[in-house]
């Protein structure tokens, strides 16, 4: 949510605006922000384990998980937690929402310089499921979609600015704000990407 730092009164601002919206919201922290604020601004301090914001819900029927990634890497007692709740939905189609995308996604300069420090963890725990898990995810700035096996990454536009992908140095690709529209049903996940 926050562009440098976590800043109480920006988090104050959007939960004002989104609670005026006649739609659920959930948050999950992004690497700029402060966890513990976002957490109490959100009234979220019950899901805050050693100032890492997870957490589940069901979503359209559907289990959902959303996880910090914050610092790039999750904790031992995040990574426990999220090993048993898949190991007690293997069978059942996740969605998962975390701010890095998991694995690599070919945008040069973020695979590089700030990914997920995790994901050969991440894409092994995956891997080992016999059901789809759906990850809805940032931190990149581009709208981009990645699968391997059962795992499908939905990579979305940011609000702020969009990246080149096919560069190793920092470029601004535009500055449309973008935003990816979910959609669970009993028949899957659809998804589309608006920009403004």
């Amino acid at each position: 949510m926050c562009n440098a730092h976590g800043d109480r009164s920006i988090y104050e601002w959007v939960k004002k605006h989104l609670d005026e919206l006649p739609i659920p919201h959930y948050v999950i922290a992004g690497n700029h922000d402060d966890t513990a604020i976002l957490a109490d601004v959100f009234q979220k301090k019950h899901d805050l384990n050693s100032n890492e914001l997870y957490y589940a819900l069901p979503l359209e029927g559907r289990p959902a998980l959303f996880l910090d990634s914050s610092k790039g890497e999750f904790s031992s007692a995040q990574w426990t937690w999220l090993r048993d709740y898949l190991a007690a939905l293997r069978d059942t189609n996740v969605l998962i929402m975390m701010h890095h995308p998991p694995l690599p996604a070919d945008v040069e300069f973020m695979d590089t310089k700030y990914p997920f420090r995790q994901s050969d963890e991440f894409l092994e725990l995956v891997h080992e499921l016999p059901c789809h898990v759906t990850v809805v995810c940032g931190h990149y700035h581009v709208d981009k979609i990645v699968q391997r096996g059962n795992l499908l990454v939905l990579l979305s536009p940011s609000t702020f600015y969009q990246m080149r992908q096919d560069t190793p140095e920092f470029a601004v690709d535009h500055y449309r704000i973008g935003i990816r529209e979910i959609n669970l049903s009993t028949h899957g996940t659809t998804s589309a990407v608006h920009y403004i």
